[in-house]
């Protein structure tokens, strides 16, 4: 087990106190002795003098754990971060019983060196570490006596009463039941407190709630009283109850506050709140203020009213925010980080966490304020994003040499298939990872192939849209569940393609009630993944190398003829084009148990009832073509050899894979009748034309020719003779 942490080995002071504290066994719940017999009244202890409780075993940390809302201190003795903070834990515990009494909820310690089982279980790689552990209910909502981690001290609150206890807070909020009696964290804002976040003089995080009220209906909504929300604050009681319930479960990230706009419009008349104007109907309106230490202020959040999602949006800003810089090692800490990958399944925990790390990778020596003005337009391109991404910032040069290593160890995994051995390429792996810095890159769980911003020039890390379409790219996992509520990310409208040509989309079928069979699953889909993305780099850098060939030849053919050097110099800048990122492929899958959701996702064509367990299918990514068979029309599995069969071919655009319209009802004889259906109306009413064309077109060069002969055999003397004078 590793027994490194944020700093070197070191040691805790409550174990220096384990005489008086940890060894004593007795339930802090217990009464003293000499305290009285039964039916005694009970002795009132000071917070001052509440004990802290024993650490716990393996047998003890699951019986807790099991039964109650747990945060739990893994710590070793050998910490001296542990020893620093033990006065802090202590100080908190003793405020949590006496604030917390009443919850379900327990402060505990486990010993690592006590007990090396129990964290290597846990997966304790640094001290002091805080988890939060809640019970397993079955069925019933009531304890099986088993405990799963849920949550974890977020890494850049610094460890201090305040913050620990709102933790503490926020967890009760999240799941403790009597926790929705708990009164809002939520502050009425008034002008110098919103002037003040406007600004930025802030040094915590506010979100802020902004409403089509006033004082008096908020009041009486919060005293049971009739008056309510007007008809113009659409649904505003239900908003209110989930706003005063996040408020509590974000209290150790930012603060919160409301609004009310019909009592300082002029405020949100600033903010451009325009739903709010002339007494429109309108739902409210969240906003983010940032300190300005983080280099922008404002976020506003569009998304749904709904507690989890705007929690999610909130922890995902206040950690990116932070823009914590991290060493190679403390990347293992925050993602599912790796240089070799076995061949093998292996467990995983469902649903994927699918951690996207983006580091803002620089040069200590040479980095400038100018470099690092980058940082905000990340942070706002990564926060549109509703994948599990990181923003972090990087100095280690060990985190290049890891990605050396990790392009090394892809050969051997991909090189799984006897009959096809692939072998490290050393000029492909330079020319798709050598930049300047400060660069950006981007890193997925389990996966061995990184993506890099290649920095050529000073003036690239100032584009900013280029590295916005750069990380929009990049943003999704290595392998990813596509979910309803994804699709419109993994999928998007033809003309918005244009930038990354031929990108598809790989999904497998699988069923999540059974993980050993979507283990083996997923790593079949993974060596899919590394293989074809190592096929894609050798296809186009072998372009590269041909076309500077030929570069070169046409150079020396105009040499030869003795030709201008102005001619020559011309041949020689003939820019070569680097299109590694053409024909992207992005991994994912739908959990078979679960796809009557996309009945109702608009503009979603494919039925996943037509595909069992182990089925896969390539869908472009404008969502207008798939394919669900192999180059010999069997159907298309989740096999390894039978997948990279059709990507490949569809790489190198053989035609040996049949083509497949969304969402098309037509096949055999007419299947010529897709291509009209691909455009739609506009594809119908060409066909219409086309057609009336070939039949009237005919019919009037018939009539002409017969012209004499209408319906009654005179075509109203058109072609008669004329008659003469003399008649």
């Amino acid at each position: 087990m590793k027994l490194w942490g944020p700093s070197l080995l070191c040691f805790t002071a409550s174990t220096i106190l384990a005489g008086n504290v940890h060894l004593d066994k007795r339930s802090p719940d217990s009464a003293e002795p000499g305290a009285g017999g039964a039916g005694a009244p009970p002795v009132e202890k000071s917070p001052d003098n509440i004990e802290l409780p024993p650490t716990l075993d393996t047998a003890e940390f699951d019986a807790v754990t099991g039964q109650k809302l747990t945060v739990v201190e893994f710590y070793s003795p050998y910490c001296h971060h542990c020893k620093s903070f033990f006065p802090t834990w202590q100080k908190a515990y003793r405020t949590f019983k006496s604030k917390f009494a009443n919850s379900n909820t327990d402060m505990r310690q486990v010993n690592c060196v006590e007990n090396g089982d129990l964290c290597e279980r846990e997966q304790i790689e640094f001290y002091p570490n805080i988890l939060l552990y809640a019970p397993i209910l079955d069925k019933d909502g009531k304890p099986t006596g088993k405990s799963k981690n849920i949550g974890s001290f977020p890494r850049t609150l610094e460890k201090n009463e305040p913050n620990l206890l709102s933790y503490i807070q926020e967890s009760i909020a999240d799941y403790d039941p009597a926790s929705s009696s708990m009164p809002s964290a939520s502050k009425e804002m008034n002008v110098d407190e919103m002037l003040k976040a406007i600004s930025g003089e802030i040094t915590k995080p506010i979100f802020v709630s902004f409403w089509q009220a006033n004082k008096k209906q908020w009041d009486s909504v919060d005293l049971g009283g009739k008056l309510r929300f007007g008809e113009n604050c659409v649904d505003c009681l239900e908003s209110k109850q989930s706003w005063d319930k996040l408020s509590n479960k974000i209290v150790s990230l930012a603060d919160t506050g409301h609004l009310l706009c019909q009592d300082y419009p002029k405020i949100c008349e600033k903010l451009e709140l325009n739903s709010f104007e002339n007494g429109k109907r309108s739902l409210p309106k969240f906003i983010m203020f940032l300190p300005k230490d983080r280099m922008t202020i404002r976020f506003d959040y569009d998304g749904p009213i709904d507690v989890d999602k705007m929690k999610w949006w909130v922890n995902k800003l206040f950690v990116n925010s932070a823009y914590e810089v991290v060493s190679a090692r403390g990347i293992t800490e925050v993602m599912e980080f790796t240089k070799v990958l076995r061949h093998e399944p292996f467990a995983q925990n469902y649903p994927l966490k699918s951690k996207v790390t983006v580091v803002f990778f620089f040069d200590v020596d040479n980095v400038t304020p100018e470099d690092e003005a980058v940082l905000p337009y990340m942070l706002r391109t990564l926060q549109k994003s509703p994948f599990n991404i990181q923003l972090y910032k990087g100095k280690h040069k060990r985190i290049l040499e890891n990605i050396q290593t990790s392009g090394e160890n892809l050969i051997p995994y991909i090189n799984y298939d006897e009959s096809e051995k692939y072998e490290f390429n050393e000029a492909m792996q330079i020319a798709t990872s050598i930049t300047n810095v400060p660069t950006i890159i981007v890193l997925k769980d389990n996966c061995l192939i990184p993506e890099i911003y290649q920095n050529f020039a000073l003036e690239q890390m100032r584009k900013y849209d280029e590295i916005e379409k750069f990380l929009e790219r990049a943003q999704y996992p290595f392998i990813g569940e596509l979910t309803p509520e994804l699709v419109s990310t993994y999928f998007v409208d033809y003309d918005q393609v244009d930038d990354v040509k031929g990108a598809k989309v790989v999904i497998i079928f699988v069923d999540l009630d059974d993980l050993k069979q979507t283990d083996e699953a997923l790593y079949k889909l993974s060596l899919v993944a590394h293989e074809y993305n190592f096929l894609k780099k050798s296809f186009y850098f072998n372009q590269v190398l041909e076309q500077r060939a030929s570069k070169e030849a046409e150079v020396e053919k105009l040499k030869a003829k003795n030709a201008e050097t102005m001619e020559i110099m011309t041949a020689m800048r003939k820019e070569v084009p680097h299109l590694f990122n053409n024909d992207d492929v992005v991994f994912t899958f739908i959990n078979k148990r679960k796809v009557e959701n996309f009945e109702y996702v608009r503009g979603w064509k494919i039925n996943p009832n037509n595909y069992q367990v182990g089925d896969a299918i390539v869908v472009s990514k404008d969502h207008r073509y798939f394919w669900d068979t192999d180059l010999n029309n069997n159907k298309l599995r989740n096999e390894p050899k039978q997948i990279k069969s059709v990507l490949v071919s569809l790489l190198h655009n053989d035609n040996k894979v049949q083509l497949k319209f969304v969402g098309s009802p037509y096949g055999g004889l007419l299947y010529f009748m897709n291509y009209v259906h691909d455009f739609g109306i506009v594809g119908y009413l060409g066909l219409i034309a086309l057609v009336y064309a070939l039949v009237m077109v005919p019919m009037r060069f018939r009539r002409r020719k017969n012209g004499s002969r209408g319906i009654i055999g005179v075509n109203n003397g058109a072609f008669l003779p004329k008659k003469s004078n003399k008649d």
